[in-house]
């Protein structure tokens, strides 16, 4: 069974370099994404393995992924929910009374997440196959940003 932690990381690498095509920078102290961003690879929580953006996760060094036109829209619609998601956990986070809060503000979000992502009509393990091969699949990344802009 896989567990909701692992999630964040992929699905920010989405929001993060597939549609906006900005680094994140590391000296965001917050943790937190930039308005409009889903969270780093540190997960909406600022906390990812290691402490480090994506760690963990390496991109596959195999040839491009197929993406039928189908499971693209699936994703940009997962997509979407996934920013929103983390646009209201940002807003969220700035109003939470102790790290307590602030943590199980996270998990929910988390657990949001992956139940946006499947009902989007893919799977978490094919959402993050998808995010990982953006960063290395320049027709991969524009056809999920234009299916993200005709899904908005």
């Amino acid at each position: 069974m896989m567990t909701r932690q692992p999630l964040a990381p992929a699905l920010a690498l989405t929001a993060l370099l597939a549609v906006t095509g900005t680094a994140w920078s590391q000296s965001n102290t917050a943790g937190q994404a930039p308005a409009g961003q889903a969270p780093t690879g540190q997960g909406p929580a600022g906390q990812g393995a290691g402490g480090a953006p994506g760690a963990g996760f390496q991109a596959p060094t195999s040839a491009p992924m197929t993406v039928d036109d189908s499971t693209v829209s699936n994703f940009a619609d997962a997509f979407l929910s996934v920013q929103e998601i983390s646009e209201d956990l940002t807003d969220k986070l700035s109003n939470a009374p102790s790290a307590e809060a602030a943590q199980s503000l996270q998990r929910e979000a988390q657990d949001e997440m992956a139940q946006k992502v499947e009902e989007a009509g893919i799977s978490v393990e094919q959402y993050n196959e998808i995010a990982i091969s953006i960063r290395r699949d320049p027709k991969l990344a524009e056809r999920v940003k234009t299916a993200v802009d005709q899904a908005r």
